[in-house]
């Protein structure tokens, strides 16, 4: 094809790959690079609350944000009757998610694969720039995993991380 002055060559956009990572990710089709898979009740966002002391407290309060719907597939196996076993999930864009930041939620709650084993499960909560550094996979969740703890079954669990 010629290009004439004044006019630019076709763009073709394809969406970028899926982040890589040693974790048994499950990406559908369609998976964006900056996206995270998010249950919602209602038009909400699953809240974890992190007020052990302080009822009025919700400053360590936040959303429940997942990997891949591999981990959500595999949380919800985990926790049958929690909140996000009776969530709508959707993939959602790390640009959405960063407007709760700027709208005053401090923490978010990453539910990711486990980097070192196939079935494994971590969740940790994040805070801060190191929040918003993962959300953008400037810093990949996995990084976390010394860090997180090991979500697994409890008998007489009320289906809260772990």
């Amino acid at each position: 094809m010629k290009r004439r002055k004044g006019s630019a060559a076709p763009v073709t956009r394809v969406p970028a790959p899926a982040p890589e990572s040693r974790a048994n990710h499950g990406y559908p089709p369609g998976w964006r690079r900056n996206n995270w898979f998010v249950p919602f009740i209602g038009g909400g966002a699953c809240i974890h609350h992190g007020h052990a002391t302080d009822a009025d407290d919700h400053s360590r309060c936040g959303p429940a944000i997942f990997c891949c719907p591999h981990a959500a597939t595999r949380y919800i196996t985990l926790f049958p009757t929690s909140c996000e076993a009776r969530a709508l999930w959707e993939p959602t864009s790390a640009r959405h998610l960063a407007t709760w930041l700027d709208n005053g939620v401090n923490v978010f709650y990453f539910v990711f694969c486990d980097p070192e084993r196939a079935d494994g499960l971590l969740a940790i909560g994040l805070g801060g720039q190191l929040l918003r550094d993962v959300l953008w996979y400037r810093v990949p969740i996995e990084t976390q995993a010394p860090y997180a703890d090991r979500l697994t079954h409890e008998e007489n669990s009320d289906d809260t991380f772990r």
